[in-house]
């Protein structure tokens, strides 16, 4: 009996199906799968609804403005001249045709490397505590300050060789 059991539990392994390829767009009700309903609300909730212009902000390293995707959607900034190195629209960014990349610099280039608020506030510390001993510290605040500088720089170096392995 439990040989039965075994072999038909690994026969419904055989035949169990694929998720579909667009299974996160279905619906729950409709489609037994935990889905954004995306053709239900088509359907149910934008039925003979006007659309209206939405303008999405990439919050991200860039965006590839010649994306096949997105080269004929982008959108594009009617006050501005590209390429002529003059704030046109004057509202302070240089040649923002595409709008402005907040995480890169006036040269275009992404920041490729970024620090986690670990790494930022051990540096602040170690500026004005590494190499200092307790005895050194005059105030209740300075110690406080060693105290807490002590435990991102044990915190910190915890983190730096795990980064490394």
């Amino acid at each position: 009996m439990k040989k039965i059991i075994v072999f038909a539990s690994c026969l419904s392994f055989l035949h169990a199906q694929k998720p579909a390829k667009d299974w996160f767009l279905l619906d729950p009700e409709q489609d037994k799968v935990n889905g954004l309903s995306v053709e239900r609300t088509y359907q149910e909730l934008l039925k003979n609804k006007k659309s209206t212009t939405v303008i999405v902000g990439v919050l991200d390293s860039g965006v590839d403005y010649f994306h096949e995707d997105l080269k004929d959607i982008m959108w594009f900034n009617p006050k501005e001249i590209p390429n002529n190195n003059i704030d046109d629209d004057k509202n302070g960014y240089i040649d923002d045709i595409h709008g402005w990349n907040f995480i890169g610099g006036k040269d275009g280039k992404n920041i490729d490397k970024d620090n986690l608020e670990l790494t930022r506030l051990y540096r602040k510390y170690k500026q004005k505590y590494e190499g200092k001993n307790e005895t050194d510290l005059k105030t209740k605040q300075e110690k406080e300050e060693f105290a807490f500088y002590n435990k991102l720089k044990t915190d910190y170096e915890a983190e730096y060789n795990e980064a490394q392995m």
